[in-house]
């Protein structure tokens, strides 16, 4: 269940604290009072997208936090291992969500950054909100579709055809083009003709080349130079007496003379003796790479040419010599398909018809499962209508199939089936389209009846209703609390209503009101029992003047419905 939530320079809301309950939370005020607001910030701690409007004036940012305890369902809980977070042991988890004006906002669950689209994923398998005009969304057919596949548990079923359905679009698209005309068919061999030509006329070797050529140019532009330096180090090292060998020899026969004195320069002899082999092996590595070197202006010629081969293979096939290769492959492969085209078209349209044939397979699975998932629905809203206080009422899932002009069946991403809401509201009526013959009480309760069966097959623990009294009233009223009252002793329900039979359901009851303090208007929450409560429903039934008889009826709903 949501435990506290805390609101902070959010609309007209200065810093709110309110504790909720298990059970049916039910919140009442005034119209004006707040309790939208109050929905608003639950909703942006949900995930919603910000607006920063809702800061309030004079603040720097808005801020909602809340903690949440119950035992998360495992899809909950697979979300946060997948996302490195974790639910905390026997602890509640912690949401915040900071607005700020021309800033990037922030959110963190349990203490640790997510993003705007992960809060909203993560809070969809634990709350489920019910907007109080969202109910006219059941005008559309493709939410009733959605609400069924939702139902079934097919959502990733769906995502799995709808990528299937993309790469046969993609595959037609991409044949269609290959055999739009022979004109066009006879330049693009040409073109890989081309192609090929040009990378197999390079004979590319393994990717070092480019860089020994490189290097070897390098020598070549520089061949006088390097010549200089080399006489210069070789007469350094061994020509005359002056040179680095001749002295060092010299000073090693210094040293033996030491050291037959006095043998403890015993090791800085050898050292010696070592550094005079490093020279001699240096000057004579130095040697043999000077015999092997030869200038030749026809090589580097070549060199130059060899390498605007490669950079232009690089530029046009390319970058990077995988690119080059594959280029190469895919054009060979392409060559091949055309000029085989009459027996390649064949197996390439044969490949489309299979494609075709296991998407329509699928599609087939697909809606046998809506259909059992239907009559399963069907009887479920059955219950949950009579209980609503629309008994006898009729609740049916139309289904049509698409079909093309050859008579077979066609697909769009989400399969074969056009699916339609009926309702007939009353004994002795057909049902008819729901966007037809429903009215806005009538549809508010259908929403309600699909949301909680959609949230007891999902496991979600905490439903919340923002004024799905809307267009009730009287004993449809005392159904609909009766409804949510029986709703709350398996999840957490929180509930905003204009309706005083539904008030008296409440298991914690909140009051959200309006204040004006040194020129600041301000809302606030605050729980209500006893006689306050009941001075609450009076105010409800009755209006801004509160009667004896409205204080009387009020303590009857409450000792007979209430905790």
């Amino acid at each position: 269940m949501i435990q506290e939530l805390t609101i902070t320079n959010y609309a007209l809301i200065d810093k709110v604290q309110v504790a909720f309950a298990p059970g049916l939370n039910v919140l009442t005020g005034e119209t004006g009072a707040g309790k939208s607001i109050l929905i608003g910030a639950l909703g942006l701690l949900l995930g919603s997208r910000a607006d920063t409007e809702v800061i309030r004036t004079g603040s720097e940012e808005a801020q909602v936090s809340g903690t949440i305890s119950c035992d998360p369902p495992e899809e909950a809980l697979e979300w946060l291992t997948a996302n490195d977070l974790a639910w905390p042991l026997e602890e509640p988890l912690l949401l915040k969500r900071v607005v700020r004006p021309q800033k990037r906002g922030g959110c963190t669950v349990g203490g640790l950054p997510v993003t705007r689209a992960q809060l909203e994923e993560l809070t969809g398998f634990l709350v489920d909100l019910h907007g109080q005009h969202e109910h006219q969304s059941l005008f559309s057919a493709d939410q009733h579709r959605r609400l069924l596949d939702r139902f079934a548990g097919l959502e990733s079923e769906l995502k799995l055809f709808a990528t299937e359905f993309q790469s046969l679009n993609l595959a037609k698209k991409q044949f269609e083009e290959l055999v739009s005309g022979e004109a066009d068919r006879e330049q693009e061999l040409f073109r890989l003709n081309q192609v090929i030509q040009d990378i197999e006329k390079a004979t590319l070797r393994d990717d070092g080349e480019e860089d020994e050529l490189k290097s070897e140019r390098a020598r070549l532009e520089q061949f006088g130079k390097l010549g200089g330096a080399l006489d210069t180090l070789e007469q350094a090292l061994t020509e005359g007496r002056s040179s680095a060998l001749a002295q060092l020899k010299t000073a090693r026969q210094a040293l033996g003379a030491v050291v037959m004195v006095d043998e403890r320069w015993l090791p800085e002899e050898t050292r010696l003796e070592n550094a005079l082999m490093e020279v001699e092996d240096i000057a004579q590595t130095l040697h043999r790479y000077r015999l092997g070197l030869s200038f030749s202006p026809d090589r580097l010629e070549e060199v130059n040419d060899r390498l605007a081969t490669l950079h232009g293979l690089d530029k046009r096939y390319g970058p990077g010599w995988e690119l080059v290769r594959k280029t190469l492959e895919d054009s060979r492969a392409k060559k091949a398909f055309l000029e085989n085209f009459s027996s390649e078209r064949e197996k390439e349209e044969s490949r489309l018809n299979a494609m075709e044939q296991q998407l329509i397979q699928a599609a087939l699975q697909l809606s046998d499962r809506r259909q059992e998932a239907a009559k399963l629905l069907e009887a479920g809203m059955k219950t949950a209508l009579a209980d609503l206080g629309m008994r006898g009422a009729i609740f049916k899932i139309g289904f049509q199939r698409r079909m093309g002009e050859s008579g077979k069946p066609v697909c769009t991403p989400y399969g074969l089936d056009q699916v339609e809401f009926l309702l007939a509201a009353n004994v002795g009526e057909t049902p008819k389209l729901l966007r037809e013959t429903a009215s806005g009480g009538e549809l508010s309760r259908v929403m309600l009846a699909l949301k909680t069966i959609l949230s007891e097959a999902d496991k979600i623990p905490i439903m919340i209703f923002d004024e799905i009294d809307t267009g009730i009233g009287g004993e449809i009223g005392l159904a609909l609390g009766k409804y949510l009252k029986r709703l709350s002793r398996t999840k957490q329900v929180l509930c905003i209503t204009h309706l005083a039979s539904i008030a008296s359901f409440a298991d914690h009851h909140l009051r959200v009101e309006k204040f004006s303090d040194a020129g600041r208007t301000t809302t606030r929450v605050s729980a209500i029992t006893g006689d306050e409560r009941v001075r609450e429903v009076a105010r409800m039934l009755s209006g801004v003047i509160v009667t004896d008889v409205s204080l009387q009826h009020a303590q009857e709903l409450i000792g007979r419905y209430g905790a």
